[in-house]
């Protein structure tokens, strides 16, 4: 008698609750197909991360975002509704990442066609939710089928307009301008649309900082001196001496060149993706064995994998991972 009625109970707080009173848990959805196929993923040249595990996971193909393997937004050329988006990014996504157990990393695997803008304002809410390890899913450019990895740590969201700030990160200025030959010559070895060369006279001081551009077949490797208040701008000639009767001589009219902030190496977007890319020995001088703060930037429509495929040959498998900052810039 004893054990029937502990049988009685056992079924009534599990499968039979309903049928004793209660109301039982549903069952819980099992996952979806993968939405996004290995061969559709950006090409990368820089494949070592490791695979995550234990990760949020966020497809996003031109139709549908899923979430740890469950539809979350119907899309519209790779875009949620625009009621979704806020400040802090997607209003739904942000809803459901609340509703899963925090994790350390979040991983992203991402049509090439999506635009860039929805993986900014996906990275948003990442960001809001303290998602600050970020794996993006790549691919070799040798048409392997399989799935590769890159990681980054601590990426941020800038502002449209203004260098950002990358407390602990610095590069001083001269850190580019001692290399800029070399700089010129790695540019003009690949398919090329402009290389700046070394000029006569580069502004002394300041830090540097790297913008990645991107913008339909064109892409530009730029690097920046920030932090400088006179940009470098050299002072009058002192006035000298002279011997009595001897008139001081004259400034010529044109006032001394002022010396360069920036240099700016510019290519074609096919570029990125060759296993020997001219645009990871552009940087390597530079940035091969030392962190350098990196502004992304590109407008909304922008696909994704010139993005990806940009900062992949930037920064290819085995250098010096950057600490970045994506920008959106407007149309």
């Amino acid at each position: 008698m004893r054990n029937s009625k502990a049988l009685a109970v056992a079924l009534c707080s599990s499968v039979l609750a309903a049928a004793c009173g209660g109301e039982a848990a549903p069952p819980e959805e099992p996952e979806l197909p993968a939405l996004v196929g290995a061969l559709e993923v950006p090409i990368s040249l820089r494949t070592d991360g490791p695979t995550p595990s234990n990760a949020l996971r966020i497809e996003i193909s031109p139709t549908a975002m899923h979430v740890d393997g469950h539809a979350l937004y119907d899309l519209t050329r790779g875009a949620p509704p625009a009621a979704e988006l806020t400040a802090q990014g997607y209003t739904q996504l942000a809803q459901r990442i609340s509703t899963l157990p925090a994790r350390g990393i979040a991983a992203l695997t991402i049509h090439g066609i999506v635009p860039y803008g929805t993986f900014v304002h996906v990275m948003q809410t990442l960001l809001a939710a303290n998602y600050n390890q970020i794996a993006i899913a790549v691919r070799n450019p040798d048409g392997s089928p399989s799935l590769h990895w890159m990681t980054f740590s601590s990426p941020e969201i800038a502002p449209e307009h203004g260098p950002v700030a990358f407390p602990g990160t610095e590069r001083n200025w001269e850190d580019f301008t001692s290399h800029w030959s070399e700089v010129y010559d790695a540019c003009r070895d690949g398919h090329y649309i402009d290389c700046d060369g070394q000029p006569a006279v580069a502004a002394p001081g300041g830090h540097m900082q790297l913008l990645l551009w991107s913008r339909g077949d064109g892409m530009i490797v730029r690097f920046n001196q920030t932090d400088v208040t006179d940009a470098g701008v050299p002072t009058a000639a002192p006035t000298v001496e002279m011997l009595p009767g001897v008139p001081q001589p004259q400034a010529d009219d044109e006032p001394p060149p002022r010396p360069f902030t920036t240099g700016a190496f510019s290519f074609r977007a096919d570029e990125a993706t060759q296993a020997d890319s001219a645009i990871s020995t552009t940087t390597r001088p530079v940035c091969g064995a030392g962190v350098c703060p990196t502004v992304v930037e590109a407008d909304e429509g922008t696909a994704f994998m010139r993005v990806a495929s940009l900062i992949g040959a930037a920064f290819p498998s085995g250098s010096t991972a950057p600490r970045l900052a994506f920008r959106m810039t407007s149309d």
